[in-house]
């Protein structure tokens, strides 16, 4: 579970950083270079609580990447970045990962196909919040050969507010640790994920392999769909909406609090440890509007009736706007939305520099 002392301590620093790289960028402008805000795509470098780089244009985010060393943070401003393979636990921050209406603040997208991998190293992780990925991550990557495998690692990732598009394993990488905090997951072909949360998220399995009764997926306030033909087993869910269609086989799931949508013939909780579910056969009798269609622009509300009387464990409404981090697409942290710099210094031989500064939502 999250400890919600923990999430503070976490995003007061996350702001102090956020803070820091915007105010570096402000600082370019200051001493001249006014063209760099100019720029559609700005990415900066961090190390500690030190800016060492500031880039531009499509590439900005892998020439960042390029110069990062462990435990750096990248920040993005809104606009397409040019992708690349991660192979460093490092931090990156988006400016969001959809347009923001209220600030009008341009979504950070990343382009391309991604893979997350780790050298010689089981605990390395990385941290990725506020992007849209628009083409496909993978965990793990490398060689062909077998032996090759085994020095790599895909563990302990992390994606908060976040829109991915596809995500998919190379096989006989290790893969545990994972979480997925208020994303949007268009397709998820899992390829034996351990230990992995999935928290007040979207997601639609198109494949679903794990064989580790050990180390069980877990679901809080989510909501997840399952392709035909999969085998759904050692999971545990809570406060969560499933939706299952044919040809599924289940086996050692825990289900607590959840709405089951049977659209098609395989019965989810038939023979699973269960508390307190419901079973149902059409989206309608759950969702105001979602279909099934998962986009960002979809809506995820529960019907009246549902959020009312059919609750979580903590009383709170079951689905992505429950629980403890109710879904948001805003970043954690404070994001830099305008700069304006005068052209020249007044009589007083001082700069007038105004800078916008949008923080996470309340």
């Amino acid at each position: 579970m999250l400890h919600q002392n923990t999430n503070k301590m976490r995003n007061n620093l996350l702001q102090k950083r956020a803070f820091c790289a915007a105010l570096f960028v402000l600082l370019l402008n200051v001493v001249g270079m006014k063209n760099a805000l100019a720029q559609n795509q700005v990415a900066t470098l961090q190390h500690n609580d030190t800016i060492t780089g500031v880039y531009y244009g499509q590439n900005a985010f892998s020439l960042a990447y390029d110069a990062a060393v462990s435990g750096d943070v990248i920040t993005l401003s809104g606009g397409t970045f040019v992708g690349c393979n991660i192979l460093k636990p490092i931090t990156i921050h988006g400016a969001g990962c959809a347009y923001d209406l209220l600030t009008n603040v341009l979504p950070t997208v990343i382009s391309g196909n991604i893979s997350f991998y780790f050298q010689n190293c089981n605990t390395c992780g990385a941290t990725i919040e506020g992007v849209d990925f628009i083409g496909t991550i993978t965990f793990g990557g490398g060689s062909s050969s077998y032996g090759h495998y085994r020095q790599y690692y895909a563990n302990n990732i992390s994606f908060c507010k976040c829109i991915i598009n596809s995500i998919v394993s190379h096989f006989d990488y290790e893969r545990w640790n994972s979480q997925f905090v208020n994303c949007i997951i268009n397709s998820f072909s899992s390829g034996d994920f351990r230990n992995t949360s999935f928290i007040n998220s979207v997601v639609k399995f198109t494949n679903y392999i794990h064989n580790d009764i050990n180390a069980c997926n877990s679901f809080y306030n989510s909501i997840v769909l399952f392709d035909n033909g999969l085998s759904i087993n050692n999971l545990i869910a809570y406060n969560s909406i499933f939706v299952t269609v044919s040809g599924h086989t289940v086996s050692n799931n825990s289900f607590f609090n959840t709405i089951g949508i049977q659209t098609g013939e395989t019965s989810l909780f038939e023979g699973q440890t269960v508390n307190n579910v419901m079973t149902v056969d059409e989206y309608s009798d759950v969702f105001e509007t979602f279909n099934g269609t998962i986009l960002y622009e979809s809506s995820y509300q529960l019907k009246e009736e549902i959020a009312t009387t059919f609750l979580g464990q903590d009383g709170m409404e079951v689905g992505i706007y429950g629980g403890i981090v109710p879904y948001k697409t805003r970043p954690s942290y404070m994001i830099l939305k305008n700069c304006n710099v005068a052209g020249q210094t007044d009589e007083n031989k001082k700069l007038n520099v105004e800078m916008e500064l949008i923080g996470p939502e309340d």
